[in-house]
């Protein structure tokens, strides 16, 4: 398994809007293949980790390839980019 790992930095105002954002996209992500499923964790100093699982990098690839990605993520550059870790569920 492939997992990304994204750390977003939401003002407080803004939270709510961001989650409804990624419960409203989630199903559309159904539809690439090798996606797994995605969590998001929101952490004390309103930070959220978008935390998604892959088959494999190929998979993640393919999703960052595709115009999709531009419009969830519109300029990776200014977001500090995301981390990446091979997985092994136990």
């Amino acid at each position: 398994m492939f997992v990304v790992v994204n750390k977003i930095a939401v003002p407080p105002e803004r939270m709510q809007a961001m989650m409804e954002a990624f419960e409203r996209e989630a199903p559309r992500m159904k539809h690439f293949k090798g996606y797994l499923g995605m969590e998001l964790w929101k952490a004390e100093d309103n930070s959220v980790l978008a935390v998604s699982r892959w088959e494999s990098r190929e998979a993640v690839d393919e999703y960052t390839n595709h115009p999709m990605f531009k419009q969830h993520h519109g300029d990776v550059s200014s977001q500090g980019g995301a981390t990446y870790y091979e997985a092994k569920v136990l």
